[in-house]
């Protein structure tokens, strides 16, 4: 597909947006390219970072940006090219050399220590130390407290990493990069794992080290957080640089650059027509607490969408009725009649599907093939079970799921840690059709997944609700929400506290419920 250059306008609006900075750049790179064997991952790329501005990489998965920020992070070294900053010129050999000239990362990769603290962690690499020459555990907990407290977060600085749900670990990460200010931050799908609050208190951060000439590199794919925070846009494609635009560049136009095509609606229409009961919850509380006497009820056809702030108990609710935590009391009841789960072995074969929020955690076997993890449930469960192995059965069935998700049948063979997030994702979701379900469980299923991407997937949701099966939306996405669930309940401290339905829906009103 033919590139879509951006329009003379775009450029015009583009050049009278940025204006002619008095300063120089904060960080230049020419002509940055990244080969792997004979394939181009990244091909000449020539950007400004400019002081106290925030540029957004925008592309969809697959495209070359978290090639892009791994030569600028020093986490990879470029086939071609060069970066300047400062009186650098060059390559940075590693990750401490680039911290070494003012630019620090926060990747979806989280580089935490999981068996430290909050505390341990921050300070990681650069700990004080007594006058023996210990460390000085007192003085890393003080500056840590000291710098959550400035930054907003909610972080118990003596808990440790492992304890922590993803948003928390989130937020440790974030803490680390801005414990001294950054010449460059670059700040890779930050959001996609933090509250509505915590998000606030990032963005609040942002202005304040914007306005003390840090330049920001940030990804993401939720399309209103450019409009509220980007200055600049450069789309990439297929590790080529389309354009770059200002911030605010019509989102159709920008989807258009992103893809080389136009895109039709994101969230298809929810089925209207829906049956009788599929899943009722009755009082269901679990043992650790966190979820609390809900009530709820999932219909034939229905998706419900299911939010909250993190640690709210939305995550976990899915996880009690797959049989991942213990039930204290309630019931669930399956097509009517009740069950009980003591393994998500059983849910499987009732009919219950749950789809984690990290795929790469809990999700998939990342050095196993895509057709491997596809089927790896289909082979207890589906109509592929038996003793022996049925290799055309097993080829038929993964061609049918490939196609069912988008995932490209091509790939099949290859193993799931080459993917893009996306691709993942994809194969994470297919999985759950090698078997028949009545019930499925998606919990935050578009994470750090492009707009091409979650297109297919909200297909994939809409086309199961279509065929019959009952489907609970978790997500911390409240615009997917309201795109593609026929209800909304809200959840906090473990409790439903409300209840939406489609024609009744206010972004505002919903959002009153996440807070007492």
């Amino acid at each position: 597909m033919a590139s879509l250059p951006s329009t003379d306008r775009e450029d015009q609006a583009f050049a009278q947006h940025r204006g002619r900075p008095e300063a120089p750049p904060v960080l230049s790179m020419r002509e940055l390219g990244k080969r792997y064997g004979a394939h181009w991952a990244l091909r000449k790329i020539s950007l400004d970072l400019a002081p106290g501005e925030v540029h957004v990489l925008f592309g969809e998965n697959g495209a070359g940006k978290s090639t892009l920020i791994s030569l600028l992070a020093g986490a990879g070294q470029p086939t071609e090219g060069s970066v300047s900053i400062g009186g650098f010129k060059g390559a940075f050999r590693s990750v401490t050399e680039a911290r070494g000239h003012g630019v620090r990362a926060v990747f979806q990769e989280f580089s935490l220590v999981p068996n430290l603290t909050v505390a341990d962690n921050i300070v990681l690499g650069d700990e004080a130390t007594g006058r023996c020459g210990l460390l000085d555990r007192a003085a890393a907990r003080r500056e840590a407290r000291q710098l959550i407290e400035r930054l907003g977060f909610d972080l118990d600085v003596q808990a440790l990493v492992a304890d922590l749900p993803r948003g928390k670990q989130q937020m440790v990460e974030i803490c680390k990069a801005v414990r001294a200010v950054p010449k460059v931050l670059i700040l890779d799908e930050p959001t996609a794992s933090l509250s509505t609050h915590d998000t606030q208190a990032l963005f609040a951060l942002l202005s304040r080290i914007k306005a003390e000439g840090t330049a920001i590199v940030y990804i993401t794919h939720r399309m209103e957080e450019i409009g509220a925070l980007g200055d600049v846009i450069t789309v990439l494609r297929d590790g080529e640089m389309i354009a770059t635009v200002p911030a605010s560049t019509d989102e159709s136009r920008l989807i258009e650059l992103m893809s080389g095509r136009k895109l039709s609606d994101l969230y298809p229409q929810p089925r209207t027509a829906l049956g009788g009961p599929r899943l009722q919850i009755e009082g269901l509380s679990t043992e650790d607490g966190s979820v609390r006497e809900v009530d709820l009820e999932v219909r034939e056809g229905e998706i419900l969408g299911v939010a909250g702030l993190v640690g709210c108990g939305k995550s976990e609710l899915g996880q009690s009725c797959f049989g991942l935590r213990r039930r204290a009391s309630g019931r669930i009841r399956l097509n009517g009649r009740p069950v009980e789960f003591k393994h998500p072995a059983d849910a499987i074969a009732a009919g219950v599907w749950y789809s984690p929020p990290d795929r790469k955690r809990d999700g998939l076997a990342l050095i196993r093939p895509a057709l491997e993890n596809m089927l790896v449930s289909a082979l207890e469960f589906g109509k592929i079970q038996g003793l022996f192995l049925k290799p055309r059965a097993e080829a038929d069935a993964t061609r049918r799921q490939s196609s069912k998700v988008e995932f490209p049948v091509s790939r099949i063979r290859e193993n799931v840690a080459n993917f893009s997030g996306g691709n993942q994702q994809k194969v994470m979701l297919a999985k759950s059709l090698g078997q028949d379900i009545d019930v499925y469980l998606f919990d935050e299923p578009t994470v750090g997944v492009d707009v091409g991407a979650r297109q297919s997937i909200y297909r994939y949701l809409n086309e199961l609700a279509a065929s019959g099966a009952a489907i609970v939306l978790i997500s911390s996405d409240l615009p997917e929400l309201l795109g593609m669930a026929n209800r909304i309940a809200v959840m906090r401290s473990g409790r439903i506290m409300a209840q939406f339905e489609r024609e009744a829906f206010d972004q505002h009103k919903i959002l009153e419920q996440f807070f007492e």
